[in-house]
């Protein structure tokens, strides 16, 4: 792990520095180049490591330096809650990253093929080579896929993660922040880890891409440059700091352009670049400092300092500390070493679903499932269970350090949950306060979630025996009438496990129906129609009008298949097309 020492500056005290935490040199350093002032921005965290090519001024830097800082993180954190990051519009980084879920996944998770519960990403989704078009499979070759895949593993936080020098439970990420051919990028040889990490999830065709995307084709470059910040977003809802963002009437390739005009590395006229996509999502990242718990203002209860001092006995801090033997200041707070506040060492350790980088405690009580396979222990997906599972480990690791096979009493188990539970848990976290306020995703909204969850009622089965399965993931956005506006012909409803080449007629309908067979009401105008490819899938793009006078407008969607000697139909879907 290499973070910077909030009061150590000097590169000659690295080595007392790793002296004193009983680490190698190697393995602990200080962030000395780039270095901008001398006092930590936060009280007893380390303060934010960062490459030159990309630093982190401190409080004591100039105005200019500062107000460049807050800039690049300011229009990170809109990225970051974008969903016009990804490929359909329906999935930010943000989305697997809810602060008040400890800033993981609160979805419901992703069962794979290993049981792990992973999280949700987009639809699977099909380039044409011919024309580059994106879709939900109506193309050659065709997207054998109807429904979402997911991760393979439970998404880790992204609070704190500022102080590891690499990313990801498997590490892969970090320390160099690498281009898109592998190459180490100049100025970022080191403390580069969030600027290497941002750069996966955006072309991965299960978190936000589609088949064979990659930085190179510049597919997501041109898409977010071209895009209104935050459009997909109620107004109201976005936070303070990053208001000018979506107010400022222009798209994302401006802005990019404004905040790293003249800088020395990635200045010009260039739009959203992928470094510059990773700078500005890095930057935020860094300021997601959790050091207002218990923990970090001295307001630590005797029953938590008790759990603390049990899983120190336990030998728990082995792994979730960096000194492996952290001491309070205080009876009630604070961490002597600022080294141990992200209680994790940050490198691998083999548990009992293998080897996996030790996760951080921090915020561990608002977390809706744990580890990295989001199992949690035996099916108890709790911080209770967790507690229990490691209780009751072989080999002498009975959290109160006295033998194997679990012994913490009630009152020692009850310390422990609330030392963790409450003791780290910062409550601007739990709030959403700032910095860890946000605004609310479309797929958030009461009346529209692009997952799955807008459908309703049952598919028919035709004489060929498919039951047709409508795919409707996608935002219906109503263009605004000033440019420059996001384009919506990604809006488009699918498909799926129909008879190949047969014709497919969206029904569209501003009512409902009670089913079965038939779930929406009479339909406007003659439906669309298209045919279905040999897999059996087909898309439309703008199945209805997205003008001014459809906004708030409940819509409903089925598909009907046209087969020899029959139809079949598909199960609905609502839309209610929105403008902000």
């Amino acid at each position: 792990m290499r973070i910077s020492h909030p009061t150590l500056v000097t590169s000659g005290l690295v080595a007392l520095v790793a002296t004193a935490l009983s680490l190698p040199a190697s393995a602990q350093r200080l962030h000395v180049a780039g270095l901008i002032g001398e006092n930590p921005d936060v009280s007893n965290w380390p303060h934010p490591a960062a490459p030159d090519g990309n630093p982190f001024p401190r409080s004591t830097a100039t105005k200019p330096e500062i107000h460049l800082r807050d800039a690049k993180a300011q229009l990170g954190k809109a990225v970051f809650w974008d969903e016009q990051l990804s490929a359909d519009n329906t999935m930010a980084c943000g989305t697997c990253h809810i602060p008040s879920a400890g800033g993981i996944d609160r979805r419901k998770g992703f069962p794979d093929a290993s049981g792990n519960l992973g999280a949700f990403g987009v639809l699977p989704q099909h380039r044409n080579l011919l024309n580059g078009r994106v879709d939900y499979g109506f193309v050659n070759p065709p997207a054998p896929d109807i429904d979402r895949t997911g991760t393979g593993l439970n998404p880790p936080t992204m609070i704190g993660a500022y102080v590891f020098e690499r990313q990801f439970w498997d590490m892969r990420a970090g320390p160099d922040f690498v281009d898109a051919f592998g190459v180490t990028i100049p100025n970022f040889g080191d403390w580069a880890s969030l600027e290497d990490q941002v750069a996966g999830p955006p072309i991965s065709p299960i978190e936000m891409g589609h088949e064979d995307i990659d930085w190179t084709s510049n597919t997501i470059q041109k898409k977010l440059s071209t895009a209104r910040p935050l459009e997909l977003v109620d107004p109201t809802t976005i936070p303070p700091d990053i208001k000018w963002v979506y107010s400022s009437n222009t798209t994302y390739a401006e802005l990019f352009d404004k905040v790293f005009h003249g800088d020395p590395q990635f200045g010009g006229i260039a739009g959203a670049t992928r470094e510059r996509i990773s700078l500005v999502i890095a930057h935020y990242m860094r300021t997601l400092i959790p050091d207002h718990a218990p923990i970090d203002v001295g307001t630590m209860t005797p029953q938590m300092v008790d759990g603390f001092n049990l899983m120190q006995v336990s030998g728990c801090f082995g792994c979730h500390s960096t000194s492996g033997n952290p001491t309070l200041s205080t009876p009630t707070g604070k961490l002597v070493d600022p080294f141990d506040n992200p209680f994790s060492d940050g490198r691998f350790h083999n548990i009992s679903f293998g080897s996996v980088k030790t996760p951080t405690l921090r915020n561990v009580g608002l977390r809706p499932r744990f580890f990295s396979t989001g199992l949690g222990f035996a099916g108890n997906n709790t911080l209770e269970g967790i507690i229990k599972f490691y209780d009751q480990q072989p080999g002498g690791l009975g959290l109160d350090g006295s033998g194997p096979g679990g012994t913490l009493t009630d009152a020692e188990f009850k310390a422990v949950f609330v030392f963790l539970a409450d003791a780290l848990t910062d409550p601007r976290v739990k709030k959403e306060k700032f910095p860890f306020d946000r605004p609310e995703l479309a797929s958030e909204r009461p009346d529209y979630d692009p997952f799955e969850g807008n459908e309703y009622g049952n598919g028919t089965a035709g004489p060929s025996g498919n039951v047709p399965e409508i795919l409707a993931n996608s935002v219906p956005l109503v263009p605004k009438p000033v440019p420059p506006s996001t384009p919506t012909s990604w809006f488009k409803v699918g498909v799926g496990n129909a008879l190949g080449g047969a014709t497919a007629i969206l029904m569209v309908s501003n009512t409902d129906a009670a089913g079965p067979v038939i779930w929406v009401g009479p339909t406007l105008g003659a439906g669309v129609a298209t045919t279905t490819n040999a897999d059996g899938i087909a898309t439309v793009h703008n199945p209805f009008p997205l003008n001014p006078s459809a906004i708030g407008v409940k819509f409903f969607t089925q598909w009907v298949i046209n087969e020899p000697y029959g139809a079949a139909y598909s199960n609905a879907a609502k839309f209610v097309p929105f403008q902000f």
